[in-house]
C-alpha cells in the first residue's frame, strides 16, 4: 500500500510540473500576456487539457525511476540523484522545444533525429542558450526536494517484482491516456482553440520524446531534377497567378461540403448490366458546376481532405497526420472562414479518430468533430464494419446544423461505402453495388437539406475523398466525382457560380481555392484555382502514383518519373486514362514537363519547410 501511495504521489507531483512549465513556456512565447488576461482565458480549456501528456511523460520517467529503484534496491539518498538526473533531461527538453518553438513558431518533431547529431543544432542552441542550460540545472534541483519519491524498497524478490509489475500497468495506463491506444502528439488538437490550442496542450517533452523512440524518418521524397531545370525560378513564375490574392467575394452564405467516402469517377456516367449506378448524383451533376476530370489528392480520406481544404499537395504517397509535419501550422479554409465569422462543424460516420482524420479536421480549423460515438444510441443502429450508415449521419448532422449559427461550414465525411456490406433494408435485386445504394441515400439528403429553412443562401459541394485501390489505371486510382452548386433560399437563379461543365483536369486544392475566392477570403499561401475564373490562374493539375508525377493541362498529360529525369512521356488522358499509348507531346510539351517537375519539387519543398 505504501508503494501505491507512493507512486500516485509521484505521478500527480510530475503531472503537476509538467502543467507549470507548460504555462511557463506559453508566457514565454507571448501566447499569454499576463497583462492581457483574454489571452489567457481564450485558451485556457485547452492548456487544461494538457495534462493527458503531462501525465504521458511523467510516466515514463516514473517506470524508468522505481523500476531502477526497484531492481538496484537504491536508497533514498541515490533515488534522489537518479530523480535529478531524469528532472533535468525532462526540464531540458521543455526548453530546448520552447527555444525551437521561439525561432520556428512549431514545437520540435521529428527534427530530434538532426539535433542529437555532432553537426546538428543542439550544442549549437546550448552554446546560445546557456544560461537557460544553468537554470534547468537550478530549476531540477529545486524541485528534486518536492517530487523525490518518498519510497524505500524493503520487501523481498518476490515482493519487489509484484511492486514492478505494478509500476508497469500504473505507467501504461498514464501513457495511454486511457484511450486503449497510446496518444500520438496530433491528439493535442483534441484539446480545441486550433494550432494555438493544440500547442499549449502538448507537453513539449512528450513530443520530443515521442519522435526520438516512434522510429520514424522523414516523409520528403528526394525528387531529381536535371541542371538545365531551375525548378525554383520556374516555380515562382507559375505561383505567382496562384493564390487567391484579390478575391471576388460576393457569397457570405452556407457551406456544406459531403466527401463521398471511396468514390470512383470511372462510375460517373456508367450503366452497369442496364442499370445507371449514380442516377441522382449524375443528373445534379449536370445541373452544377462541373469538370471534365476532377483529381484526388491522395488515396486516404486525411489527404483527401488535407487537399481539399488546405489547397496544397500531400506529401507524396503519405499523408500529413502521423509524419514530422502533423504538427506544422498550415492555414486552411475552415480557420479562414471562421476567422470571418463562420461557425463549423465536422461529421464522420466511422470513428472519429479513424487515421487521425478528427484531429485533422480541427487542425484544418473546423471548431468542432463528431464520429459514430457521438451519435445518440449508435449501438443500436445498423452499421457495418467501420461504423454507421450514410442516412443515419446524414440525419445527425442535420440535427447539429440547427445548432450552428449561420453562416456555417459543414463537412460531412460518409462511410456507407467504407465496405461493399448492404444494411438489410437495400434492395439487392435493385442495387447492384454499395456505391448506388449511396447515392439514393445521398438524394434522400439532398431533399432534406433542400426543404430546410435556410436563413441564409447555401452552397452544396459533392467530392469524393479519394477512390479505392481496386484499379488498374491512374483514372481508377485519381478520378473522381465532383460538382459544386450554388441555392439561394428564397429559390431565384444563382449569380455566384455558373452551371456548367468546366474543360480539362483540376484537381482537389481547387475546392479551397474556389470557395476562398467566393467567400471574399484572402489566402495567399493556396496552390488551386478558383473554378470561378480559372482562366484566370495558372493552369496545371498534379498527381503522384509509385513514383510517377502525371501534371494535366487541358487535354494532356505529361508523365515523368521523379527519380529518373528525361523520363518523360506525353498522353492524351480523354482517349488513354491508362497511358499505354504514348502520344508525340504538344508544342508546350516541355514547358508542361519543366512546370509538373518544378511543381512537385517545390510544392514538397514549401511543405516540408
Amino acid at each position: 500500500m505504501r508503494f501505491l501511495f507512493s507512486s500516485l504521489g509521484f505521478l500527480l507531483r510530475i503531472t503537476i510540473i509538467g502543467a507549470v512549465f507548460r504555462a511557463i513556456v506559453a508566457i514565454y512565447l507571448q501566447i499569454w500576456d499576463l497583462m492581457d488576461f483574454t489571452t489567457v482565458k481564450s485558451t485556457f480549456a485547452a492548456f487544461l487539457h494538457g495534462w493527458h501528456f503531462d501525465l504521458a511523460i511523467g510516466s515514463v520517467f516514473y517506470l524508468l525511476l522505481y523500476w531502477m529503484i526497484l531492481l538496484f534496491k537504491l536508497s533514498p539518498k541515490a533515488a534522489k540523484r537518479w530523480n535529478f538526473l531524469f528532472l533535468w533531461f525532462y526540464i531540458v527538453m521543455i526548453v530546448t522545444d520552447s527555444l525551437y518553438a521561439k525561432e520556428t513558431g512549431r514545437h520540435l518533431s521529428y527534427e530530434i533525429y538532426s539535433l542529437f547529431t555532432i553537426e546538428g543544432s543542439m550544442l549549437s542552441l546550448f552554446g546560445r542558450y546557456w544560461i537557460a542550460v544553468l537554470v534547468s540545472l537550478a530549476a531540477a534541483a529545486s524541485l528534486n526536494l518536492w517530487v523525490s519519491p518518498n519510497y524505500k524498497t524493503t520487501s523481498g524478490p518476490v515482493g519487489r517484482i509484484f511492486a514492478m509489475l505494478m509500476a508497469a500497468i500504473l505507467a501504461v495506463m498514464g501513457f495511454r491516456g486511457f484511450e486503449g491506444i497510446p496518444q500520438d502528439p496530433s491528439w493535442a488538437y483534441r484539446a480545441g482553440g486550433g494550432p494555438q490550442g493544440a500547442f499549449l496542450a502538448l507537453n513539449g517533452a512528450y513530443g520530443i520524446f515521442w519522435a526520438a523512440v516512434g522510429e520514424k524518418k522523414s516523409s520528403k521524397e528526394n525528387i531529381v531534377s536535371p541542371k538545365d531545370i531551375d525548378t525554383a525560378k520556374i516555380f515562382a513564375s507559375w505561383k505567382a497567378r496562384r493564390g487567391i490574392h484579390a478575391p471576388i467575394g460576393g457569397f457570405d452564405g452556407n457551406i456544406v461540403i459531403v466527401f463521398l467516402e471511396s468514390w470512383w469517377g470511372s462510375e460517373v456516367d456508367r450503366i452497369q448490366d442496364g442499370v445507371e449506378i449514380l442516377p441522382f448524383f449524375n443528373k445534379l451533376r449536370r445541373e452544377s458546376l462541373h469538370t471534365d476530370l476532377f483529381l484526388a489528392g491522395g488515396h486516404r480520406t486525411t489527404e483527401g481532405i488535407f487537399a481539399s481544404m488546405c489547397s496544397l499537395p500531400n506529401p507524396l504517397g503519405k499523408s500529413i497526420m502521423y509524419s514530422e509535419i502533423e504538427n506544422k501550422d498550415f492555414v486552411c479554409l475552415p480557420r479562414l472562414l471562421s476567422e470571418k465569422g463562420y461557425s463549423s462543424a465536422f461529421f464522420q460516420g466511422s470513428d472519429q479518430y479513424t487515421s487521425g482524420t478528427g484531429l485533422l479536421v480541427l487542425k484544418t480549423g473546423f471548431q468542432s468533430s463528431y464520429g459514430k460515438r457521438d451519435i445518440p444510441d449508435y449501438e443500436k443502429l445498423e452499421q457495418n464494419a467501420w461504423g454507421v450508415y450514410d442516412t443515419d449521419l446524414y440525419k445527425f448532422a442535420l440535427d447539429k446544423m440547427t445548432g450552428l449559427r449561420e453562416p456555417f461550414l459543414v463537412g460531412i465525411n460518409t462511410n456507407t461505402t467504407h465496405d461493399n456490406l448492404f444494411p438489410a433494408r437495400a434492395d439487392r435485386q435493385k442495387y447492384k453495388t454499395i456505391r448506388q445504394w449511396a447515392d439514393t441515400e445521398l438524394q434522400e439528403f439532398h431533399k432534406l437539406l433542400q426543404s430546410r429553412k435556410w436563413e441564409k443562401d447555401w452552397l452544396l459541394v459533392l467530392v469524393a475523398d479519394h477512390t479505392t485501390y481496386g484499379g488498374s489505371s491512374i483514372f481508377d486510382h485519381y478520378a473522381i466525382p465532383f460538382l459544386m452548386k450554388h441555392y439561394t433560399k428564397d429559390g431565384k437563379e444563382s449569380r455566384v457560380l455558373p452551371n456548367k461543365l468546366l474543360p480539362g483536369a483540376f484537381s482537389q486544392p481547387d475546392i479551397a481555392a474556389t470557395l476562398a475566392d467566393i467567400t471574399g477570403v484572402k489566402a495567399p499561401t493556396f496552390l488551386g484555382r478558383s473554378l470561378a475564373r480559372p482562366e484566370a490562374f495558372s493552369p496545371g493539375a498534379s498527381i503522384f502514383h509509385l513514383g510517377q508525377s502525371a501534371w494535366f493541362e487541358n487535354d494532356w498529360a505529361v508523365v515523368f518519373n521523379i527519380r529518373n529525369p528525361g523520363e518523360e512521356r506525353c498522353f492524351k488522358w480523354k482517349e488513354d486514362m491508362s497511358f499505354t499509348k504514348e502520344s508525340p507531346c504538344p508544342a508546350n510539351g516541355k514547358k508542361m514537363h519543366e512546370e509538373g517537375l518544378s511543381y512537385i519539387k517545390e510544392s514538397q519543398e514549401l511543405l516540408f519547410k
